[in-house]
This record gives structure tokens, sequence and C-alpha cells, in this order.
């Protein structure tokens, strides 16, 4: 499932909001899920949520204007796909529009 997350803070700024947010969000994962995120490059972030023993990658691309994103949600959570993806979706929106 691809997301796009338009911004008007440039690349950089982008990230730095990011990166302070991700320790804020494992505490948002509902069930008490974990997270573990890497930066294989300078813009391109790769995470994985855990949650109801299930893993569900994530990779963010950082761009001049939006956050292009890629969620991989595994067959058994499915069902729940919508609101996953909402819940990345929102939260780096909340990310990128707190300084």
């Amino acid at each position: 499932m691809d997301i796009d997350i338009p911004h008007d803070l440039g690349r950089d700024e982008a990230k730095r909001r990011v990166e302070q947010g991700l320790p804020k969000l494992e505490q948002h994962i509902p069930g008490g899920g974990t997270m573990t995120a890497t930066w294989p490059s300078d813009y391109a972030l790769e995470m994985e949520i855990s949650a109801m023993a299930q893993t569900i990658p994530v990779k963010l691309l950082i761009e001049e204007d939006k956050v292009r994103g890629t969620v991989s949600i595994p067959m058994f959570l499915k069902m729940m796909s919508g609101p996953i993806s909402d819940f990345i979706k929102t939260s780096a929106q909340k990310m990128l529009t707190k300084a």
C-alpha cells in the first residue's frame, strides 16, 4: 500500500521532524507493539512495526515536498489495512506539522 504525505518544509526539515517524532510513535502503536527504525540513506527511512505477533514493514522516502511511503501489510492483518495505513499516515502528518 502506497501513501503520500505532502508538506512544504523541504527535505532537511521534514527529515528532522520525522526523526524527532519516531520515539513518540512507538508509544501509540495499538496493543503495546514495538518499532525499529533505520536510515539506510540520508532521506530513506525503513521501519518495522510489530503488533499482534505480526511485523509490518514501512519504507519512507523524504522528498522536497512530500513523504512517499510503502506499507507492506501481512495477510493476517489485511482486514485492518485501512486503519493501519491511516495510523501511519496520520502519525507522519503529525510529525511534519509539529516544530
